[in-house]
C-alpha cells in the first residue's frame, strides 16, 4: 500500500479540485446565459412572425409543432409583456 500523501500534497489537491469546480461552474453559467439568449431571440422572432398577417399564428403553430397556448406563453415570457396580454390585444 502506498504511503499517505503529506498534508501539503492533500491541501494542493483540495485547491486544484476547487479550481476545477469553479471552472466548471463558470462554463455552465456561460452556457446557460447563451441558451437563455437564444430562447429569447427565438421567441421574439416567432412573436413577430405570428403577427405578420391575418392567420399567421395558425401557420406558425403548424410549422413549429407547438401548441398555440405554448407559443403564447413563451412569447409572453420572453417578450416582457404583462402576463396574459399580448401586444395585439386591446
Amino acid at each position: 500500500m502506498p504511503p499517505r500523501p503529506s498534508p501539503d500534497q492533500q491541501e494542493q489537491l483540495r485547491k486544484k479540485v476547487k479550481e476545477v469546480f469553479a471552472r466548471r461552474a463558470e462554463r455552465l453559467d456561460t452556457i446557460e446565459k447563451a441558451k437563455e439568449a437564444a430562447e429569447k431571440d427565438f421567441w421574439q422572432e416567432i412573436d413577430v412572425l405570428r403577427r405578420s398577417y391575418f392567420g399567421a399564428q395558425t401557420d406558425v403553430v403548424a410549422a413549429t409543432g407547438y401548441t398555440r397556448d405554448h407559443i403564447l406563453k413563451q412569447v409572453n415570457r420572453y417578450s416582457g409583456s404583462p402576463k396574459g396580454k399580448t401586444s395585439d390585444q386591446p
